[in-house]
């Protein structure tokens, strides 16, 4: 297997890439997507294995300075053997030969020899200039020609100007084994970029797109803001502690002497190489007015609930229509759920007036287990949602 070098991808594809596949990454125009190809390129010259890279776009010295910006450390660093075929050689090609058919002959002909002279097992192909020197097709069976062996892998970056119709073309026309999209989200709140595992030839991954950030050289799966909303009493502020490694609580005393949410919860954690911010909303009616303002931005919504308090889902049905409001994915947790008196799935289903994908977890917001399972479903649903 091939590590893809991605924090979480690899663990998506079931631990990599298996030797001898085809890879895609497509790249919207305008995405910040290149550090994905540079990350497996990366990953592969750590792991000792015989590399080439195709740069029919610029030259070797340019490529290395440009990677090793963006990833933060030098590919020098790496001792093993990379081969570059780069804008050099594709000005000797073009002038040696007029006729697409010559210059394709010719491409194929010095990658197959430079893989066998140096036994080449993973190739990185920018496939683009060759696309408009060749075609398609023409682009293809150069990146063909690498597969010198059936253990060769081709790593091959798109930049992707047709949308689902040129993304539709690569899955059921040509062999690639994964097809990884990078884009931009439709919704301009909040704005982020995400990958979607499009395709897979050997693991049965579901589609799912996963936002993403660049940060110190490294992509990373990222959920920008997760909101704990519902009513007062029902759990909140433990539920953000309890998911948080790091957390703030801004509370005072309320009539009864209860401590209650003044202002919000805030929380980070670091969980399956997901970097996720969680917001706790104060539920008194009084700060009602802030709560929008704390969904905006947001990607997804926990509605918190007492599942003892039948009284209580009147108010939570008016968080249940702001998350509406907002198009949010959204999960429910009936918190309380060790404790007598609990309310059935179909009661509070009803009394929400909840559609049949939200789903409803009993929980206890004391136990960490309970809690990290819930923001584990809101993560599997945000990721299914169509941005």
């Amino acid at each position: 297997m091939i590590s893809t070098g991605i924090s979480g991808i690899d663990e998506m594809l079931g631990g990599g890439v298996p030797n001898g596949s085809w890879v895609l990454y497509s790249m919207e125009p305008g995405v910040d997507g290149q550090l994905f190809m540079i990350s497996t390129l990366f990953s592969a010259m750590r792991d000792g294995l015989s590399c080439l890279v195709v740069l029919p776009h610029t030259t070797f010295d340019i490529f290395k300075h440009d990677a090793a910006k963006k990833r933060g450390c030098s590919l020098d660093i790496f001792n093993n053997k990379v081969v570059y075929i780069d804008a050099a050689d594709r000005e000797r090609i073009q002038k040696s030969s007029k006729k697409p058919k010559e210059i394709k002959k010719k491409w194929e002909a010095l990658i197959e020899k430079v893989c066998n002279e140096h036994a080449v097992e993973v190739v990185f192909l920018y496939i683009d200039l060759l696309y408009d020197d060749l075609g398609l097709e023409g682009a293809l069976s150069v990146a063909n020609s690498a597969k010198t062996t059936s253990k060769t892998t081709a790593i091959v970056e798109h930049l992707n100007l047709e949308g689902k119709r040129s993304i539709n073309r690569f899955i059921k026309k040509y062999s690639f084994d994964l097809i990884i999209s990078i884009s931009s989200a439709f919704r301009s709140q909040p704005h982020f970029d995400y990958f979607t595992l499009l395709h897979t030839s050997w693991w049965p991954v579901p589609k799912r797109s996963v936002p993403f950030i660049i940060t110190e050289g490294k992509v990373v799966p990222y959920i920008p803001k997760i909101v704990v909303t519902g009513p007062a009493h029902s759990g909140k502020s433990t539920f953000v502690t309890n998911a948080s490694d790091f957390g703030i609580s801004i509370d005072r005393r309320d009539t009864t002497g209860d401590p209650t949410t003044v202002a919000m919860d805030f929380g980070w954690l670091h969980w399956k190489d997901f970097d996720i911010t969680l917001y706790g909303t104060p539920g008194q009616t009084r700060f009602d007015p802030i709560v929008p303002n704390l969904l905006n931005h947001a990607i997804g919504a926990v509605l918190l609930i007492d599942a003892t308090t039948p009284q209580a889902l009147e108010r939570a049905l008016h968080h249940v229509q702001l998350i509406k409001d907002k198009h949010l994915p959204m999960v429910v947790a009936a918190n309380k759920a060790d404790l007598e008196g609990t309310m059935s799935a179909s009661e509070i289903r009803k009394q929400l007036k909840l559609s049949k994908d939200v789903p409803v977890f009993f929980i206890s917001a004391t136990r960490k287990a309970d809690v990290r399972f819930v923001l584990e479903s809101l993560v599997d649903f945000i990721s299914k949602s169509k941005y």
